[in-house]
């Protein structure tokens, strides 16, 4: 009886999303387009993923919260990775990248113009993407119930990988909101807001609605997908 109870409530929940998601949705990633962008004859048809970065660190959180981002770094890069292969655009990977890298992989990390200028020697990209991660926090339960949401933060930003220069940025800042709070937003999340996501899921999702939004394009008549060019 139960189990036809929950079903009953999952169908009742997409058939109330359903119509309100066929009106619009609000996106949760919010971004925007610089000068540069406009100023660029080419399209962007490829770029390189760099290892992840993270905020200056605030007085009172500790070496813990750092260390917990830090670890969820290479999850983060790699569903940017997987979201902008999608996209149908050559993706070089942060592995990638580091190696190419060698031992100067920590003074490149100073500035968005050198990993740019690696990029663009190494690999021929056009751009290269600069994640700033910001939270990655656990949900506390279960997909059928959470005392605590998973909730995940990023910044991603696009540079020219000839000169460095900025193109696009995005902010990616959601804590998952149950259908009773806010069905238009809940909708959107994997399983249409019938189940409280992991972190990674989250994350994964955050990740696909960037690369959805960001100003790239496919190669025409070219293969796409994660890993180094030729």
């Amino acid at each position: 009886m139960s189990e036809r109870i929950c079903s009953a409530r999952r169908w009742l929940a997409l058939a109330i999303v359903f119509p309100l998601l066929l009106c619009g949705c609000r996106s949760l990633v919010q971004s925007e387009t610089h000068p540069a962008l406009a100023r660029r004859n080419e399209p962007i048809t490829s770029l390189a993923v760099a290892p992840v970065v993270f905020p200056v660190a605030r007085s009172g959180q500790g070496e813990d919260a750092d260390t917990a981002l830090r670890d969820k770094a290479g999850l983060v890069a790699r569903h940017l990775a997987e979201a902008f292969a999608a996209r149908g655009i050559e993706v070089v990977t942060v592995d990638d990248l580091v190696r190419a890298a060698g031992s100067d992989s920590p003074e490149l990390a100073a500035t968005p113009r050198r990993w740019a200028d690696l990029a663009k020697r190494e690999f021929g990209v056009d751009a290269v993407l600069i994640t700033t991660l910001r939270r990655f926090v656990e949900r506390e339960g279960q997909a059928a119930g959470t005392l605590r949401p998973a909730s995940v933060a990023f910044d991603v930003a696009i540079h020219a990988a000839d000169g460095g220069a900025l193109l696009w940025s995005s902010v990616f800042d959601e804590t998952q909101r149950s259908l009773s709070e806010n069905v238009l937003v809940a909708g959107q999340y994997p399983g249409g807001g019938t189940r409280w996501l992991t972190a990674s899921e989250l994350a994964r999702f955050g990740a696909a609605q960037t690369a959805e939004q960001a100003p790239v394009r496919a190669a025409a008549g070219g293969s796409s997908g994660v890993g180094a060019q030729p």
